[in-house]
């Protein structure tokens, strides 16, 4: 052994290089340096494996991994809602918010049903119907309007127009009643919406008028109005 704490080895009459005992240290940094590499190709052999395609295509999610940004449906309208002076709209065929009748519907003899109010202000000059399908408040669709009702009237008899009262077109281009069985029933269940406008001047409205038009004038000329609230299925009419 040499002084300096190596060996020599002979090997063809010349002197090797001495082979030296790495430290501690020099072999921990060693390892390090292996092993960072080590995780270095890793990742870069998922990164490269992640944005390779192997040609085949994602299922499908199920209806319930899901979600929709789509607004809820609609709030119902009311039940029933009086007016100012506190009139109320009722049928006897129907409470408030429940199904609408058989016999108001294509199942049936697809005629109004019976509708009854109470007494209206004294300075009333005409009132006016109107069914309306409210399932969207935001889109309704006029379904009936009938107006020159004398403000004496308090009723309706089933399918029956009082003297002096006239229907208008709706918003199918029909005169008068019959609309609950129409495409707008196609899907699930509507919110329908009878509702009595008080007006204190004429309305200026004739028979076959057209229904927007004609609806959005009595509306502009009623002092108030109530309401009573029906729903049809579209399977069971």
């Amino acid at each position: 052994m040499g002084e300096l704490g190596f060996r020599v080895v002979e090997t063809s009459g010349t002197l090797a290089r001495p082979l030296t005992r790495p430290t501690s240290l020099e072999a921990g940094s060693r390892v390090g340096r292996f092993l960072r590499a080590c995780v270095l190709f890793g990742l870069l052999a998922l990164v490269a494996g992640g944005c390779a395609s192997d040609g085949k295509e994602l299922a499908e999610p199920l209806p319930s991994q899901t979600t929709t940004t789509r607004p809820p449906p609609p709030t119902s309208a009311p039940p029933q809602a009086e007016s100012q002076s506190g009139v109320n709209l009722n049928s006897p065929d129907f409470a408030p918010g429940a199904d609408i009748p058989a016999m108001a519907t294509c199942a049936g003899d697809n005629v109004f049903p019976n509708l009854t109010w109470t007494s209206v202000p004294d300075d009333t000059v005409e009132l006016a119907l109107s069914l309306s399908d409210q399932t969207d408040p935001a889109e309704p669709l006029l379904l009936w309007l009938m107006a020159g009702i004398d403000p004496d009237v308090t009723s309706l008899q089933q399918g029956t127009q009082p003297p002096g009262a006239y229907e208008t077109l709706n918003d199918y281009g029909n005169l008068g009643y019959g609309t609950p069985c129409l495409e707008s029933f196609s899907n699930g269940i509507r919110d329908l919406q009878f509702r009595l406008y008080i007006l204190p001047q004429s309305s200026g409205t004739a028979e076959a008028d057209p229904g927007n038009e004609a609806w959005s004038q009595i509306r502009a000329r009623a002092g108030e109005s109530a309401t009573l609230l029906a729903k049809v299925n579209a399977v069971a009419s």
